[in-house]
């Protein structure tokens, strides 16, 4: 790697580090009333957005046209994408539901049913949406790859 692109590749992550510091300092800015500091962050983190862009799209350009000056035997092989994973609504429904049911029966004991309707309703999104995604990592995680 030369010089060069290690100092690029530096500038990005600075930049990117910087990006996201000011990005956590906006709703900061906002809520003790610097609405001028929050306006520079915002223009902060454009800059930095745009200049990692910029970057990124330069770096790659100039490896394609590495690998394309290459003969073809030398030219690295490109994985091909799997298919994207899809959203199961009714798997997703089903998993709330039972999720729902064992929360609101477990909590029917100690809270007011109103406020157990309101965590059932947020502890049975998040269990199933923990559940559904975990299973779906676990089979694209252990699924036979086609060579």
């Amino acid at each position: 790697m030369s010089a060069r692109r290690a100092a690029t590749i530096a500038a990005a992550v600075v930049a990117t580090i910087i990006a996201v510091g000011a990005l956590l300092f906006v709703p900061l800015s906002i809520a003790v009333g610097k609405p001028q500091n929050a306006l520079v962050e915002a223009a902060l983190v454009v800059v930095c957005v745009w200049f990692v862009a910029r970057v990124m799209r330069a770096d790659r350009r100039a490896r394609l046209a590495r690998e394309a000056a290459l003969p073809p035997e030398r030219r690295p092989q490109r994985r091909q994408p799997r298919r994207p994973i899809t959203f199961q609504l009714k798997e997703t429904l089903i998993t709330f539901a039972v999720w729902f049911v064992l929360i609101f029966t477990f909590n029917a004991l100690a809270l007011d049913p109103f406020v157990n309707a309101g965590v059932t309703v947020f502890a049975g999104f998040m269990l199933a949406t923990l559940t559904v995604t975990g299973r779906h990592m676990m089979f694209r995680l252990t699924a036979e790859e086609d060579d």
